[in-house]
């Protein structure tokens, strides 16, 4: 079998890139030839690279940015096409005049869809409901690349008993990364000696403006800018609570669920794309505004019990439903189906 993985153009890291890089891992590992190409603005070299391919499978990853140009090449190949929709395609795009019917037609011409979670298949659903016969729910897996060792806190300067907050995000302002500083600076003004980590690419120039301007009178928030793969795990374990203050998601973003399997206790806005995933005092806590976080922030700093609990039941979820290779045999059972 043959798959083309279509993506738009990304950043060296962030959700996207890490979702096809371990997709295309792990079906490589079941035998599955795979090749990866950009397809948002279509070149004619891409183009030929892909008829060259043949595929049997193409797979585009953002119904806009990537799904235009996928649903070109499986036209002008004859192949099946598969979309996976993002949180940006149902909650931005799809409410936007000049993407909308874009979004539509890709969808309507797939053959499948598929989604991370419960909440965005009801969200497609909603959007056109002659789309909910052909969407199918598929967990993300959880892998990381061999690891390099780091000591982050000693990198910033921080002592081993100082509690460390991470927000690993691409700075957007959907991820509202100026929540998690508010929530942190309550917090602090609580007596906590707490810092806040903010690691991810700058995506939007305006929201780092904004950022950056609070940084500056910040010294216990660090911007430290996009991590490498192959440092991410000493990322994780340099933080005492990780954050999610997205004001939507996808339904399983990907800093959760890692987070999660690395046994670090999650704090995440209370929205459908988390809240299904992080499910208050069952995986992880939620909060609605940066008072909550830092409610939330205490009670995980001062209640160990709690801690791990929350940490025992989270790990054993993504220990069952995220298998990279369980992820990967879905989507061969998929494509299979389509041929």
């Amino acid at each position: 079998m043959r798959v083309l993985l279509c993506t738009p153009r990304l950043p060296p890291v962030g959700g996207n890139v890490t979702t096809v890089r371990r997709i295309a891992t792990h079906l490589e590992a079941l035998k599955v030839t795979v090749q990866i190409v950009t397809t948002e603005a279509l070149t004619e070299e891409t183009r030929h690279q892909a008829k060259s391919f043949r595929p049997d499978v193409v797979h585009a990853f953002h119904a806009f940015r990537a799904g235009i140009g996928a649903l070109e090449i499986a036209k002008e190949t004859s192949a099946p096409l598969v979309v996976t929709i993002t949180g940006t395609d149902i909650n931005i795009d799809v409410l936007q005049d000049d993407k909308k019917e874009p979004v539509l037609t890709v969808l309507k011409a797939s053959s499948a869809i598929t989604t991370f979670s419960p909440p965005m298949t009801e969200a497609v659903s909603a959007v056109d409901r002659d789309l909910a016969k052909k969407i199918r729910i598929i967990y993300q897996g959880v892998w990381f690349r061999p690891q390099e060792t780091g000591d982050v806190r000693a990198d910033l300067g921080i002592e081993t008993n100082v509690p460390v907050f991470l927000l690993a995000a691409n700075v957007r302002s959907v991820k509202r990364p100026i929540l998690a500083i508010e929530g942190v600076q309550l917090l602090r003004q609580r007596g906590c000696d707490a810092h806040l980590v903010l690691a991810g690419e700058i995506l939007e120039l305006n929201e780092w403006q904004r950022v950056r301007t609070i940084l500056d009178n910040r010294a216990w928030a660090h911007y430290i800018g996009s991590v490498p793969p192959e440092k991410i795990v000493s990322l994780y374990r340099a933080a005492d609570i990780v954050l999610n203050t997205s004001e939507h998601e996808g339904g399983m973003a990907n800093t959760l669920v890692e987070a999660m399997w690395l046994k670090r206790p999650t704090l995440a806005s209370a929205i459908p794309g988390n809240s299904w995933l992080v499910r208050n005092e069952e995986t992880g806590l939620l909060f609605n505004d940066e008072h909550e976080l830092a409610e939330m922030a205490v009670r995980l700093l001062t209640d160990q019990s709690l801690v791990q609990r929350l940490v025992r039941n989270a790990y054993q979820w993504v220990r069952f439903h995220c298998d990279p290779i369980k992820e990967a045999k879905e989507y061969i059972s998929l494509y299979s189906l389509l041929l």
